[in-house]
């Protein structure tokens, strides 16, 4: 038996952005397999509620072990984060090795996380990595990752300023990216104070990293982080030469349905 459990983004309370839906849908189509949506915070700075980032995290890995754990034996679960709901997936493999061996597979869409060097076959890389750092978990030949090349909370530029954003927060900016677009349009030095640069990053370079800063924030108010994943992108299949118009989101499920019916493929 194969269930998903799908952890949504922040503001959707649990279910649903409409963003991570259609890698869910297409993974019951594939594998007819039932899919979850955990009922968690789902809360980032404001975004679904009070309970801070953590705190909601840390309730959704609770709930997410005992479902896991109380399942029949045999019973084995996918795994899926979008943006915020990628959080209480990783903490819960951290958390959890004795559960390892009940998880086919982890797709992490977005992942504010993700690696530098982990992205779909034939799918552009992007400038960076996750806006929080660039980090693999504990099972990573049953991980998969789609991120899109612009959205910059999966792949910020390795000198973002946004980053400063998360650091001082512990939180994937929403909010603070529109005041960052504010302070970056009515000055550029209003910027100092507001990240806490440190004093050799005044001036060396700051102008050319504010120009880049100021292009993910707009992409993330944008649809960068959203419809993007679930429209056509187009891309040429680098061994066959053909062309794939899948969206990047069915793309992370077919990935998956793969490792699950050839599990010994790599």
């Amino acid at each position: 038996m194969l269930n998903t459990i799908v952890l949504d983004g922040a503001g959707t309370e649990g279910r649903t952005s409409r963003v991570i839906d259609p890698v869910a849908e297409q993974l019951a189509a594939k594998l007819s397999c039932a899919v979850e949506w955990q009922n968690w915070a789902a809360s980032v700075m404001g975004a679904g509620g009070s309970t801070p980032w953590p705190a909601a995290s840390h309730n959704a890995v609770i709930r997410l072990a005992h479902r896991i754990r109380t399942a029949p034996p045999g019973h084995r679960f996918i795994l899926l984060g979008f943006s915020a709901g990628c959080r209480p997936v990783r903490e819960f493999l951290d958390s959890h090795p004795e559960l390892h061996h009940r998880i086919a597979a982890v797709g992490l869409l977005a992942d504010p996380w993700q690696p530098h060097d982990r992205q779909q076959h034939g799918v552009p890389n992007g400038a960076g990595w996750g806006v929080m750092g660039s980090l693999p978990t504990p099972l990573m030949d049953r991980t998969f990752w789609c991120g899109h090349p612009g959205d910059p909370i999966c792949r910020a530029a390795w000198d973002s300023l946004l980053r400063y954003l998360t650091a001082a927060a512990d939180a994937v900016p929403g909010g603070l990216i529109r005041t960052f677009l504010d302070k970056a349009r009515r000055g550029r030095l209003q910027l100092i104070p507001f990240l806490g640069l440190p004093p050799h990053e005044w001036f060396a370079g700051l102008g050319g990293r504010i120009d880049r800063s100021i292009a993910e924030a707009r992409s993330y108010l944008g649809d960068g982080h959203t419809a993007v994943y679930t429209r056509e992108f187009v891309t040429i299949d680098p061994d066959t030469g053909r062309e794939d118009r899948r969206s990047l989101a069915h793309r992370l499920a077919d990935s998956i349905a793969w490792k699950i019916t050839h599990p010994q493929s790599t």
